[in-house]
């Protein structure tokens, strides 16, 4: 049997057949790679061009939300098509764009609500605190809560207000957002006046001011004292309103904001209408309508129009108190439909209004808790710090009244061995002064002594030379009397020297101290000078002759150094 065989040319056509075939497969699926990049390049080119042109337009528009709204409103409403277009399409996940929209959102609620237009201006920031939940940002829901406790008021819904208002407030705490705690805080203060709870009211705005002042930040002192203002002006607190009214529209002017400022001359026209100032309140309605005007905000203007007619009423000036009131009442009925859409949109928004409550009570009230905890736990940190402030006052004063205590035991106790140092050295003062007197004593009897000596020694010779052998006895008996009179002196000299050392005692060691060169005799000299004897005292005690007292004086002072002018015996004594 054969084995079996293959056909080599069949076989090798094969292979370049599917060879090419895989070419073709690979090339096709390169080009489509290559499209599919090109597209998400594009579309991400365009993602970050629109970005760019979204955050742009959203900075435009902040810059002149209040010294131009209408041209500001505009610009948001472009910003919100961008955005709406890239969240439509693949982007409906993008942060950026969510949040952007939030922001927006929440401006154009704000130009709503001053159309009164509050339905719609509730729907968009309720949209806006979900995008907000949705991208994970906490840092800016206060101000989305704030504003939407601003519109319940409108519709003096005061429970709701303050609902909104706690939230804002709350967080505002939480994330130490100054600005909107100062925001909370003003707006309270309007809740608490419609509530009537004026001192509470009046509290709320009060802090408000302090806190705007202590950050020093135009907008907010303007709009806190534009608040307060109102407040005193609807307490009739006409004389006091006027000086936050003022300061707020200088703010106002200062930011360029027109919004604000032609609320602050439409407050300054009651005010002074209110104060009997009517030519000044038409002025200041004169200029808040011009300022509605180019603002184009039909849904205020005709109740300028209104305060106008009155201000002209009371002047008396008809005509145009008429002319007014017709424009007053022309623009009412115009806003006539706005205001019964508002009301139609509020009915309809109640019920979700009713459902997100429910979630937002839900979602914050463990917040809630937090800042409870927060600030429960901030007091008790304030106690723990002003107990241990009491104990260590406490503590120093314990310790420095000790300190003072062993201060003053340990001055007593000196004043005290100073006392008996003193007393001792006076003792011994005493005693020296006593053994001085003691020693001249000895030394006046040894200067007698030495004449009688003298004397004795003439007598004897003169009687030896001079009386017969049978006068003699005589003579000797009488000199024998008088010899054992000097015997009793002598023995008085013998204590001499004793006396000299007590009174010296220590004397001759400082010597010994201070001038090591003085021999034994020097010292035994010093301490005699010290005792104010004189050069024959001195040669009496020592037994030796003035020339030999004389030279142990010379060497005395040679080994002190001592000047001509200066004198031993005194300079020997400051030594004692």
């Amino acid at each position: 049997m054969k084995p079996p065989t293959f056909n080599i040319m069949k076989c090798r056509s094969s292979v370049f057949f599917y060879l090419n075939r895989s070419k073709s497969i690979v090339l096709i699926l390169l080009m489509f790679g290559a499209l599919f990049c090109a597209k998400i390049q594009a579309q991400t080119k365009n993602i970050t061009k629109d970005s760019l042109k979204v955050e742009e337009l959203y900075l435009k528009a902040i810059e002149i939300v209040n010294a131009n709204p209408i041209e500001s409103r505009k610009i948001f409403e472009e910003a919100l098509i961008t955005i709406d277009k890239n969240l439509s399409a693949s982007n409906s996940e993008s942060s950026f764009f969510l949040l952007k929209k939030a922001f927006i959102l929440e401006r154009l609620a704000y130009f709503l609500r001053r159309e009164n237009k509050y339905g719609v201006a509730f729907e968009y920031l309720q949209e806006s605190l979900e995008l907000k939940r949705k991208v994970g940002e906490t840092y800016t829901l206060g101000y989305t809560y704030s504003q939407i406790a601003w519109l319940w008021i409108y519709q003096s819904e005061f429970e709701k207000t303050k609902i909104n208002l706690d939230s804002a407030y709350a967080l505002s705490k939480r994330y130490g957002n100054i600005k909107e705690a100062i925001r909370s805080l003003s707006r309270y203060g309007t809740l608490y006046l419609n509530l009537k709870e004026y001192v509470k009211a009046e509290d709320h705005h009060l802090q408000a001011v302090k806190l705007a002042d202590s950050i020093n930040n135009p907008k907010a002192i303007a709009t806190t004292n534009a608040n307060y203002a109102d407040f005193l002006r609807r307490q009739k607190r006409y004389e006091e309103n006027i000086p936050y009214l003022k300061r707020s529209m200088i703010m106002h002017e200062k930011n360029d904001n027109q919004i604000g400022l032609e609320s602050g001359y439409y407050a300054l026209g009651l005010t002074y209408r209110n104060l009997k100032k009517p030519y000044e309140a038409i002025k200041a309605f004169k200029q808040s309508i011009e300022m509605s005007k180019k603002q184009k905000n039909e849904a205020i203007i005709h109740m300028r129009y209104l305060g106008l007619s009155k201000t002209y009423k009371d002047i008396q000036d008809y005509e145009n108190a008429y002319l007014s009131y017709q424009k007053f009442a022309r623009l009412r009925e115009k806003g006539k439909n706005e205001i019964n859409y508002r009301k139609m949109a509020d009915l309809e928004s109640e019920y979700k209004y009713e459902q997100q409550l429910a979630i937002d009570s839900l979602r914050f009230a463990q917040e809630k808790r937090e800042v409870a905890l927060l600030t429960k736990a901030e007091t008790s940190k304030k106690w723990l710090y002003l107990a241990l402030l009491l104990i260590a006052v406490v503590a120093a004063l314990i310790i420095g009244f000790l300190v003072r205590r062993n201060y003053q035991n340990k001055a007593r106790i000196l004043t005290e061995k100073i006392e008996k140092e003193r007393a001792q050295k006076e003792l011994l003062d005493q005693q020296v002064i006593i053994k001085e007197e003691e020693i001249r004593r000895l030394v006046a009897d040894n200067t007698m002594r030495l004449n009688f000596k003298q004397e004795l020694l003439d007598q004897l010779t003169k009687e030896i030379s001079e009386k017969k052998p049978e006068d003699l006895k005589i003579s000797l008996s009488s000199l024998t009397k008088e010899l054992k009179s000097q015997i009793n002196t002598e023995g008085k000299l013998s204590s001499l020297q004793h006396k000299i050392d007590q009174v010296n005692q220590g004397f001759d060691n400082k010597l010994i101290k201070l001038y090591p060169s003085l021999t034994k005799t020097e010292r035994e000299v010093c301490s005699l000078l010290r005792l104010n004897l004189s050069i024959k005292e001195i040669m009496t005690i020592r037994n030796a002759s003035q020339d030999a007292i004389k030279s142990i004086r010379y060497r005395i002072r040679k080994k002190m150094r001592l000047s001509s002018g200066e004198e031993l015996e005194q300079f020997i004594q400051n030594i004692a």
